[in-house]
């Protein structure tokens, strides 16, 4: 038995010793008290927030759910990118019913965890055809909400000539690329679309170097782009500010947000530069998981978040799409009939 296990049933206050000295977690599970204290508990395994995008969204349906639901929270929040079995071994030593792990990187973790039969578990935004014995995944469509932002970048394109910033260089980030490329050809086949990875496969420091953003879209704006699409996590903050930096009163330049609306999230000077942004309703997600767990209805098996669902789309607030929501819609319908067929990375 590894050492994990062994401190597992020992009990969960040696392992959270152990992890703390190991330096496992940015912060150790944060519960708050229930006025029922044998309400079940609820983990959820994520990185941090405040990076407009994929974390903030999962931590909206986490809070969210926490004030329609009775349920006692379990918050394991860390920076650290090597800690995801820790993480999860210490939801369940403190009891965690069900256990919400944040990202891909849970999937092996959930996979080998066989020993726990009476905890459940999700995975959120694993790559589609995933399954995992005794794991609900739930993937999301994001091609077909990268295909309609590249709709609506090659419409608004003075230039003829976009770009893509990806995270990191991996198929599920690769995923959007293809599917933005694809809806921007689909408007001018001979459009230029730069791409560029912040950090190569396997390093995650991609999602959380907004400099490292920044210099990709300065690059990138001053070879010629007005549009960026930045799929980059809490790095897509730099292309943010760098649309807004470089834009000038005979050049503006676009930037296009991630998984939440970036309109809403950044600040007031950076609005009027943010496109649209890809959703992905992780929110929704994690909060009807959530649901399910509690009534016992919470399935084991794949769960696939599409634009049929509404489980992916693409936002409007700003208003900066208004003269092109007739064909945007179009796109959006003549996806969910099949008439068009994304293509996909994965």
């Amino acid at each position: 038995m590894s050492l994990k296990r062994n401190l597992l049933a020992i009990g969960g206050l040696a392992l959270a010793s152990t992890l703390a000295l190991t330096g496992c977690a940015g912060k150790t599970a944060t519960t708050q008290p229930s006025a029922d204290p044998d309400t079940p508990k609820v983990a959820m395994l994520y990185g941090t927030t405040g990076d407009f995008s994929f974390m903030d969204s999962a931590y909206k349906g986490f809070t969210d759910a926490q004030a329609t639901m009775a349920f006692t929270p379990l918050d394991f929040s860390s920076p650290n990118t090597d800690d995801y079995q820790d993480r999860l071994d210490l939801a369940i030593a403190q009891g965690a019913g069900l256990a919400i792990g944040i990202g891909f990187q849970y999937a092996t973790p959930m996979e080998q965890t066989t020993d726990h039969p009476n905890n459940q578990f999700v995975a959120v935004d694993i790559d589609k055809g995933t399954v995992i014995p005794n794991v609900t995944t739930i993937s999301f469509a994001a091609e077909q909400s990268s295909y309609l932002v590249g709709v609506a970048a090659a419409l608004t394109s003075k230039s003829g000539h976009i770009g893509f910033v990806g995270g990191v260089d991996q198929p599920s980030i690769q995923n959007f690329f293809v599917g933005y490329e694809a809806g921007a050809k689909s408007v001018n086949p001979a459009i230029v679309v730069d791409k560029t990875y912040l950090s190569p496969l396997g390093d995650f420091t991609g999602f959380s170097d907004p400099t490292k953003g920044k210099e990709a879209a300065a690059s990138m704006y001053a070879g010629g782009a007005d549009v960026i699409y930045a799929a980059a996590g809490g790095s897509g903050q730099g292309v943010y500010e760098q649309a807004a930096a470089s834009s000038t009163s005979s050049q503006k330049n676009w930037a296009i947000g991630v998984d939440g609306d970036v309109y809403n999230q950044v600040d007031a000077t950076i609005k009027p530069y943010i496109l649209t942004s890809a959703i992905k309703n992780v929110n929704v997600a994690v909060e009807d998981s959530i649901k399910s767990f509690l009534d016992g209805s919470l399935a084991t098996g794949e769960q696939d978040f599409t634009l049929a669902n509404d489980g992916v789309g693409y936002s409007t607030t700003g208003g900066f799409l208004d003269a092109y929501s007739a064909q945007l819609e179009k796109a959006k319908a003549d996806i969910i009939s099949g008439a068009i067929t994304v293509p996909t990375a994965l």
